[in-house]
């Protein structure tokens, strides 16, 4: 007889949910990063949630040892919402289907929220183009520079009708080497709202075409997710054949 010991919260839930920890720490961090922007530069950032992720699996890891494993998120939920042992989020048989809904849940968001930004862009760019007045801004400080040190994006002041105005504007490359304190940018800005400000070469939308094909890129993930999340589903679904095994 095979009498090798198994592991202490080594069963379907504590290790093979996908919708674990894990998953719902990127989500988390999704949510901060569309809530919040990234706080400091966007490779940091991923950086600090590479580095949470990979500390939550080494406790975890630690405490199954132990023999005291950590619930995943899914059964606490399902707990708290008093759903029985068949419920999708606990369920082995549903293990394949909680990734591919997590993952079609996150490039929705994504693409809902990208498509919505570009949108709100295109929207800027039209007005301004049809009834902002150009000027030109004096430089405060450069806010984002690149890994090369060239300027990204700078803070700067215009005089409105209705006072001073500070606010911070992307700026082309050609203009990067000479974006330092001081130095004049042309803009265009909104009479209405003064704070809505753009360099005159991004008038043309360059930045809501980016958001944009960054929104198709994401829809297309989300399609592929929907695709195999429906899939799951359906061989879940899928009665058993007569004489044969049913699906776990």
């Amino acid at each position: 007889m095979d009498e090798r010991g198994t592991v202490p919260g080594r069963g379907p839930d504590e290790q093979g949910s996908p919708l674990g920890w894990g998953v719902s720490a990127v989500g988390v961090a999704v949510v901060a990063w569309l809530a919040f922007g990234p706080l400091g530069p966007l490779w940091l950032y991923v950086l600090g949630w590479a580095a949470a992720l990979s500390t939550l699996e080494g406790v975890s890891g630690l405490l199954r040892r132990q023999g005291r494993p950590v619930p995943p998120p899914g059964r606490l939920v399902a707990g708290l919402l008093r759903l029985g042992p068949e419920s999708w989020l606990v369920a082995p048989r549903w293990a394949r289907v909680r990734p591919a809904a997590g993952g079609l849940l996150v490039f929705s968001v994504l693409c809902g929220y990208m498509g919505r930004q570009a949108s709100r862009e295109y929207r800027a760019v039209a007005g301004l183009r049809e009834h902002g007045r150009r000027t030109d801004a004096t430089v405060i400080e450069v806010t984002d520079r690149s890994e090369e040190r060239r300027a990204l994006s700078v803070a700067v002041r215009i005089d409105a009708p209705s006072g001073p105005v500070r606010a911070e504007v992307d700026i082309p490359s050609d203009l990067a080497d000479d974006a330092r304190p001081g130095a004049v940018v042309p803009v265009a800005y909104d009479p209405a709202r003064p704070t809505e400000i753009r360099q005159v070469a991004y008038l043309d939308g360059r930045d809501a075409d980016g958001i944009r094909t960054g929104a198709i890129v994401v829809g297309l993930l989300a399609a592929g997710f929907l695709a195999g999340t429906t899939r799951e589903v359906l061989r879940v679904r899928r009665p058993p054949e007569p004489g044969g095994a049913a699906v776990s």
